[in-house]
């Protein structure tokens, strides 16, 4: 199943080839380069949607951005930056090689500062270095570590953390009522609290809604009597921020004795471990 990310390439992808439409040619010199752009985001949404995913698999699209670059004959246009833009965008989000993106972004910032594209490189290198931070914080979270707890007070008002918990196996859960695959991973973990909460399992949820009262009407619903962490910021959720978590639904499941077990399981994985960290 797949988690709804906070970044997504194919909507990055789609992103550009709007500056590559022909309501933006108006801006440029010719339409005929631009359009070569749109060709070439169409075919590597192709490519991608094929399978390829590596510099070498994708080296014909390369160098064709090295083409049309050229085309440009160093002058700062919209167009240009938009070629760079898709570039550097294929090596952050397809080749992960942030550094490589980071070089064609600062390209961008310093040679095409008046730009559209220019204009919003620094919120680009935010986000870069935000996904950074959050790669970091997950890798942090290794089964056999003791889970970093936190100190909130749920939807209710009343006191939450895992530790309250101790002796039971907990699953922080984040999870969101506008994330189509939360609803679809939702029945599993109903299931799966109503045949082991009696036998010592909780569950914390992590809603990352903007719409408490909404909320909570789906909670009570849908029978999820387990509390609920709230604060309205969507992903800036302060506990999505601690755990860096980018993609939704997502779980650590932790241990009677507060160290991690696994995070993101889901599907029939989790009434399985589950039962084994029960002893079951």
């Amino acid at each position: 199943m797949k988690s709804l990310m906070k970044f997504n390439v194919i909507a990055t992808l789609a992103a550009v080839c709007l500056l590559g439409s022909p309501r933006a040619a108006a801006a440029q010199e010719t339409e005929t380069g631009t359009n070569g752009l749109t060709v070439l985001v169409t075919k590597i949404k192709a490519d991608l949607t094929a399978g390829k995913r590596t510099p070498a698999e994708l080296a014909d699209d390369l160098k064709q951005f090295d083409v049309l670059l050229a085309a440009e004959n160093g002058k700062p246009t919209e167009l240009a930056a938009n070629i760079l833009f898709m570039k550097a965008t294929l090596y952050l989000q397809v080749f992960e090689d942030p550094d490589t993106a980071r070089t064609n972004f600062l390209k961008i910032k310093n040679d095409y500062p008046n730009t559209k594209i220019g204009a919003k490189i620094d919120a680009m290198l935010a986000m870069m270095d935000q996904q950074s931070a959050a790669e970091k914080l997950q890798a942090a979270l290794k089964p056999g570590v003791p889970f970093p707890d936190f100190s909130m007070t749920d939807v209710t008002g009343k006191p939450l953390s895992v530790a309250q918990y101790k002796g039971k196996v907990v699953m922080v859960d984040f999870w969101a009522t506008w994330c189509g695959p939360c609803r679809a991973e939702l029945p599993n973990v109903i299931a799966t609290y109503a045949k082991y909460h009696d036998q010592g399992f909780e569950i914390i949820g992590v809603s990352l809604d903007e719409d408490k009262d909404a909320m909570v009407k789906y909670t009570e619903e849908n029978k999820m009597t387990w509390p609920q962490y709230f604060d309205g910021l969507r992903w800036q959720n302060k506990l999505a921020a601690k755990y860096g978590v980018e993609g939704i639904p997502f779980t650590i499941l932790i241990d009677p004795q507060g160290n991690i077990i696994d995070k993101d399981v889901r599907g029939e994985a989790l009434p399985a471990a589950v039962a084994k960290a029960l002893g079951k």
